[in-house]
């Protein structure tokens, strides 16, 4: 259902209340509050991508069940004023810790005064007991007792349970996972979270939401009745969080856009095997009425960048080539693996398909996945990437395959490159494979990166390793008025890159390569040879 103006977007606030009130656009997502009452489990964990309305649906709960204010008239019309746990509007304390706002210097005393605030509210004309009032004079930012603390004082003022609603609780963690500090993080919201939910006879429910699931070991190990729903495994919250094809068409009947384009944008991200559009994007769009790349980067792809290696970034290449790929993945993330290049294919691709990055098309098996990248707006945040944290000079990127006609350009742009991004002598050689073997497919890489990259809608993806003619060819790269072929070699140390060039520009020719391609375009043939970071290239 929607409801609201929908020519009224207002992208900045994730407080129900607000939106409803004022009349903007709002789809109707209050069964996330049925969901979560009916939920046999006393604390659920909800791990989705950002950006996918997981603040505003806590809210939503939080405006449903919270007995200072009564919001009931504000759901009138909406899914929830006929569920059966209506009764339930209005009716419990409700307690919300945002920890997005958390920072390293005043973690703590931001909970603490938070917790402070909500017993005063509710302290007035009651006894408190002896350590809730202990914790309101200690100033002791180190107890970590402060939710049981909360919820017995609530209990004492009113006879009911509360409600405990934590909202990206791993903000804190991503944000510091490599520092000396992180191991003081996660074991005071370890602590904090474990004492306050785990066996309180004052709490009657708890929801928790995130962005990773952090392997349990590491922070919920102690909370055996939470129940975790995410984007391998959810058939409750499925959509709950982010728009469906459903609402999508709805809202099309109520402005006019193409839809088919706004799915190519903005779809595809998988929950439990359910496509779902970004919310935020899709009412970005909605908004400017312009297909662009709103769901944008993170701070996440710093720790990609420092994760990849050669066969990971082959994997992002043909990805952004349109394909799908079949990676060992696993639905918990250890962040205590994550900090440096010897963290497991499993943990690396998590963190991409936890993140948003990739979607999961299907599970294959216990341990792996079929992935891909979904839409265009996230080749789009994979594009930015390459251009701009891996290499120096994004413009130079963007233009440089327009040289091809001019192989001393070419050349040029190329060496520059490979003096900006390679790191030739950490280029790793697998068991089995020759140096000189190892050093081509790095190369390879390297430049089916940069035009995977390339900027420039009119040009196809580049294929690669293609069976075409006599055998297979490196790269081919399509583009309106021609199709370029790319034959990349490495020299041993007594060859000059000038020889491999022109060995590899008379490979094309031997082996037919590009024969049966490119519907009567124009065909030029790219020999590059490779020594270090230098190359020669020749064209014909």
């Amino acid at each position: 259902m929607i409801v609201g103006d929908i020519n009224r977007i207002n992208l900045s606030t994730s407080f129900f209340d607000r939106i409803i009130s004022e009349g903007v656009l709002y789809v109707d997502k209050t069964r996330v509050i049925e969901n979560f009452l009916n939920t046999e489990s006393d604390i659920s964990l909800v791990a989705r991508q950002r950006r996918m309305g997981k603040s505003l649906n806590m809210d939503t709960v939080r405006c449903f069940l919270t007995d200072k204010t009564d919001y009931r008239h504000l759901f009138k019309g909406l899914y929830i004023e006929k569920s059966p746990v209506w009764e339930k509007a209005h009716s419990a304390p409700v307690f919300v810790f945002d920890f997005r706002l958390l920072q390293p210097a005043n973690y703590k005393k931001r909970l603490y005064f938070a917790i402070c605030d909500y017993i005063d509210s509710y302290s007035e004309g009651i006894t408190l007991s002896r350590a809730a009032k202990n914790y309101l004079d200690s100033n002791d930012f180190d107890d970590t007792d402060g939710l049981l603390h909360l919820t017995e004082s609530a209990f004492r003022a009113t006879g009911k349970k509360s409600y405990i609603l934590i909202d990206e609780y791993d903000k804190l963690l991503m944000d510091n996972f490599e520092t000396d500090r992180y191991g003081e993080f996660r074991d005071f919201e370890k602590a904090f979270v474990s004492a306050g939910l785990k066996g309180n006879p004052y709490l009657e429910k708890a929801l928790i939401t995130g962005v990773m699931r952090i392997s349990k070991e590491s922070m919920f190990s102690d909370l055996n009745n939470i129940q975790t729903f995410d984007i391998f495994k959810d058939e409750t919250y499925t959509y709950d969080y982010g728009f469906t094809e459903e609402e999508v068409r709805e809202l099309r009947q109520l402005k006019d856009f193409d839809i088919d384009k706004a799915r190519a944008w903005y779809n595809g991200i998988n929950v439990d095997g359910h496509p779902v559009y970004n919310t935020y994007s899709m009412a970005s769009f909605l908004s400017r009425n312009d297909f662009e790349c709103y769901w944008g980067m993170s701070g996440s792809m710093n720790i990609i960048k420092n994760l990849l290696n050669d066969e990971r970034w082959e994997n992002i290449t043909k990805l952004m080539r349109g394909e799908e790929a079949l990676v060992p993945i696993q639905s918990r993330l250890s962040l205590e693996k994550m900090k440096n290049s010897e963290t497991g294919d499993e943990s690396f691709y998590s963190l991409l398909a936890q993140g948003g990055y990739l979607s999961i098309i299907e599970m294959v098996g216990d341990n792996k996945a079929l992935v891909n990248i979904p839409n265009q707006e996230l080749r789009h945040v994979w594009n930015a990437f390459i251009l701009q944290d891996l290499y120096k000079s994004s413009t130079r990127v963007r233009s440089m395959f327009d040289n091809i006609q001019y192989p001393h350009l070419l050349q040029a742009d190329l060496e520059y490159f490979l003096s900006d991004r390679m790191s030739y002598h950490d280029l790793a050689v697998y068991k089995g494979e020759t140096t000189k073997h190892a050093h081509e497919r790095a190369y390879h890489i390297f430049i089916l990166g940069m035009l995977s990259a390339f900027d420039d809608m009119s040009s196809k993806r580049p294929l690669s390793n293609r069976e075409s003619g006599d055998g297979r060819y490196d790269i081919l790269f399509e583009r309106p008025n021609e199709c370029v072929i790319f034959e990349l070699k490495s020299c041993a140390e007594n060859e000059s890159p000038e020889k491999a060039a022109e060995k590899a520009l008379a490979q094309i020719d031997i082996k037919r390569y590009g024969a049966d391609v490119g519907n009567g375009k124009k065909l030029v043939k790219v020999g590059v040879g490779f020594y270090a970071k230098q190359c020669c290239v020749r064209v014909g």
